[in-house]
């Protein structure tokens, strides 16, 4: 049988647990977030009260992802009142703590001047205790049985942020950390990618990887933004990652986007997506890019010469008809030529919606790297307010002669 004790300590582990695995602990460098001092300023508006905040216990320390009347960045948990008010998972209301046995020798009541406490537990979605919405002020007062039901309103409110917004944070670190962890370069080839997700995650994905002398490339792009999208992405992206052995071996790039297709039918159904990928193996000795092109139509070639050329083919996106087959394309990349494949985001912030591969081609004749091309990327993405992922994959091979 649990004792007090035991029950207490296995309650405080949970708890813990749940804070390291929303990613509220305490951070290295403490910012406002507008989304939780909206609601803390409020409250403040609200009760009249000097005070608010929004309050987590991490180890042996409280911090305040908000708080308004106050700067205290960190402070001993002991010394809290929230201490006891998580302790005891129930909304916690102390009309004068400067009489209260229980609160009358907390610092911020004996020397900071605090009377008046009511904190609302926030849980996590399996009841773990995470934070607590906070009021104090300096004047004893207690609250009518409509005022507790606004504060847990707003408790309420806050929860779903804090939560809500912690695993979107940690799904699009992890999101990030299914991405290349760094450029490829190997034999005068350089290749580089960059995803900048609408929303916290997207569905945009790419992946590269060379093997045997053979640089395989895929830019999917799924249907919508958001963590939908992303789910199904990290599903487009072990599909294509799955048929690599083969792409590098020489397979038809056809028969593996069939494969791939296959793999995702039943998902995109359920799901009702469809998604678009553009895929190539480059043979680094030779230069010869085979790919295939599933609904994206957005990969240009820049020459040495000048010219632009644009990677097209008629093939549907993948999840639009079960009997769908896809077709490999050849090209060729000479020393000095460059590849740009991206997703329609990057498009969607074109000036020329109706020859924009000169303006891309453009773009990547301006810049000396895959690193230059694709900063100026994000600068257009971050300048614009990109309304949908945007995702770009830059391929160049250097000129002859060049170091």
């Amino acid at each position: 049988m649990l004792t007090d004790t035991s029950r207490t300590a296995a309650t405080e582990t949970r708890r813990q647990r749940a804070i390291d695995a929303l990613g509220l602990g305490v951070p290295v460098e403490q910012r406002r977030d507008e989304r939780f001092d909206r609601i803390t300023r409020l409250a403040t508006t609200v009760f009249g009260t000097p005070m608010a905040s929004i309050t987590i216990l991490d180890g042996t320390c409280a911090w305040f992802p908000s708080k308004q009347g106050f700067d205290a960045p960190l402070v001993p948990r002991e010394e809290t009142f929230c201490d006891r008010a998580q302790a005891a998972d129930e909304v916690t209301i102390v009309p004068d703590a400067s009489v209260d046995p229980d609160f009358a020798e907390l610092p911020v009541v004996r020397d900071g001047g605090v009377r008046f406490y009511a904190g609302v537990p926030m849980h996590d979605q399996l009841g773990n205790v995470v934070g607590t919405f906070c009021l104090f002020d300096v004047m004893p007062r207690t609250l009518d049985s409509d005022q507790r039901q606004t504060l847990e309103d707003l408790a309420a409110w806050a929860e779903q942020e804090l939560v809500a917004s912690s695993e979107m944070m940690r799904a699009g670190q992890v999101q990030k950390a299914m991405l290349p962890a760094s450029a490829l370069e190997a034999d005068g080839w350089h290749v580089e990618g960059v995803c900048l997700p609408a929303l916290t995650v997207g569905g945009d994905l790419f992946d590269f990887a060379l093997t045997d002398d053979v640089i395989h490339i895929g830019l999917g792009d799924v249907m919508g933004k958001g963590t939908g999208a992303a789910l199904i992405g990290a599903g487009v992206r072990a599909a294509v990652r799955s048929t690599h052995p083969a792409v590098v071996s020489g397979a038809d790039l056809g028969s593996t986007t069939y494969r791939v297709a296959r793999t995702l039918q039943g998902d995109l159904d359920r799901g009702g997506a469809f998604v678009t990928l553009f895929q190539c193996a480059i043979d680094v000795a030779d230069g010869t890019v085979r790919y295939v092109d599933a609904g994206a139509g957005l990969c240009v070639v820049a020459r040495t010469d000048g010219t632009v050329e644009r990677l097209v083919s008629s093939d549907r996106p993948i999840g639009i008809l079960e009997e769908d087959t896809w077709t490999e394309h050849r090209t060729h990349l000479a020393p000095g030529d460059r590849m740009l494949i991206f997703s329609d985001g990057l498009f969607d912030l074109l000036e020329d919606q109706r020859e924009w591969w000169r303006e891309v081609g453009s773009l990547v004749a301006r810049h000396a790297d895959p690193a230059g091309v694709l900063e100026a990327v994000r600068d257009l993405a971050t300048a614009l307010v990109s309304l949908d992922d945007v995702t770009a994959v830059a391929v160049y091979r250097r000129p002859e002669g060049a170091a």
